[in-house]
C-alpha cells in the first residue's frame, strides 16, 4: 500500500484506502497504486495481485439513500433533487482493455 499519501481528495477515497490496508495483507502479495495516470484517465485507486490480477477501483461518495435502484449494469442515482442513471460496465471494459 502507497504510504506516501498526502492527503485524499475524498472522504470515501480516504476510508477505501484504510479499508484496502486492512485486507490488502500481506503488504509484499500487493501493489497499489492511488490516482495513477492511465492514457490520460486517473482511477481512484489500482490494485495488483498475482493471484487476481489487476483491479480497478473509482471511489464514489453516494450516501446509500441516493441509489433508487442497482443493477449488475447500472445505478440510478438522486443528484442534488434529479436522477441520473451512471453506466460504469462499459466505461470499466474500456479501461481494462487498455492493459
Amino acid at each position: 500500500m502507497p504510504s506516501d499519501v498526502g492527503e485524499f481528495e475524498t472522504g470515501g477515497e480516504r476510508t477505501f484506502y484504510k479499508f484496502l490496508e486492512g485486507v490488502a495483507k500481506p503488504d509484499a502479495h500487493y501493489l497499489c497504486w492511488y490516482l495513477p495516470e492511465v492514457n490520460g484517465k486517473e482511477p481512484d485507486f489500482l490494485l495488483y495481485s498475482d493471484e487476481v490480477g489487476l483491479i480497478i477501483f473509482e471511489v464514489k461518495d453516494w450516501a446509500l439513500r441516493q441509489i433508487e435502484e442497482a443493477t449488475p449494469h447500472h445505478f440510478l442515482l438522486q443528484i442534488k433533487g434529479k436522477t441520473e442513471s451512471r453506466g460504469f460496465v462499459g466505461d470499466a471494459h474500456k479501461i481494462i482493455k487498455m492493459f
